[in-house]
């Protein structure tokens, strides 16, 4: 009996000692870290301490750009998720091109003018100019960027709920589904599955696949995909087959971009009306009307000559 014990205890302790080493082996202590660090840093040319000074001077320099755009800081957030440019690299770079960049351009317009032997006066007024152009230019080109980016989602938004139908009618779970239109559909909806695969990054850190939909629909303000969210939402939380209110919503978006589609064709018909009245109907008259004209006008000469 004391023989079993004695061997019962040795086991206990050689796995307690195994668990032990296991978890050491995971948790890396912090050496082996920064070493494998800089070792990184060295085979691409630089050092840990040149990292960490261009990371502290972009933070400071972004730090400070972000105080210049303070009162339009929420809509630009907002616009360049609505883009597809969320991540903070890419704001960065937005805030750099609108504030760096025209500061730029001016200067350079204005040295350019002052080399070419202009005035003062016609310098600053070049660079006031080109500043402005290109401060208000850029805003506008992320407005462009998100309404364009919108108006994609929107088209893609039917072929999506067509895909989730199928992928449901297949057995497959939500985020299956979600997982299978990432890797395979990325030719047919491109920006949901760019929206599906930051989603999926979110559930698989922790958040809940409810609001992890929501933060996804919600800057991106498509009311068919917000939509169809809720739906979503509602059968995770509550349990339900999707299959028919999925199909019914479906046709129900078809219905809606085809009257929104007629109502676009009835513009166009008004404008091409324009374009006709101003460019054929001159044209038309003096096809019609100009042997008239010429022959009357021939008649009056010989009745004066």
């Amino acid at each position: 009996m004391s023989l079993w014990w004695w061997a019962s205890c040795l086991l206990m302790i050689g796995a307690a000692l195994l668990l032990l080493l296991q978890s050491q082996k995971r948790q890396f202590p912090p050496h082996l870290v920064n070493r494998r660090f800089e070792m990184v840093l060295h085979q691409q040319g630089a050092s840990a301490e040149d990292f960490g000074n261009r990371l502290y001077a972009r933070k400071r320099l972004q730090q400070r750009l972000e105080r210049f755009s303070e009162s339009e800081f929420a809509e630009m957030q907002l616009l360049l998720v609505q883009a597809g440019w969320g991540k903070p690299q890419h704001r960065f770079y937005y805030l750099a091109a609108a504030w760096i960049l025209p500061v730029a351009v001016a200067l350079f317009i204005g040295l350019s003018a002052l080399i070419q032997g202009k005035p003062i006066s016609d310098a600053f007024m070049h660079m006031a100019f080109a500043f402005a152009f290109w401060f208000v230019g850029i805003r506008h080109v992320l407005r462009w960027r998100a309404r364009t980016r919108q108006a994609a989602i929107r088209r893609e938004v039917i072929t999506w709920l067509h895909l989730l139908r199928m992928l449901f009618d297949a057995g497959l779970s939500l985020e299956h589904a979600m997982r299978v239109l990432v890797q395979q559909a990325r030719g047919l909806i491109p920006n949901l599955a760019h929206e599906l695969d930051v989603t999926l990054k979110r559930i698989e850190a922790g958040q809940d696949r409810s609001d992890a939909l929501m933060d996804m629909a919600a800057p991106l303000a498509v009311p068919e995909l917000t939509d169809t969210v809720t739906m979503l939402k509602q059968a995770t939380r509550y349990g339900g087959n999707l299959r028919e209110p999925l199909i019914e919503y479906t046709k129900l978006t078809e219905q809606r971009q085809v009257s929104e589609l007629r109502e676009q064709v009835g513009k166009l018909s008004a404008k091409m009306t324009v374009v006709m009245v101003i460019f054929l109907f001159p044209a038309l008259m003096i096809f019609v009307a100009g042997p008239g004209f010429i022959g009357l006008s021939n008649a009056l000469k010989g009745v004066g000559g």
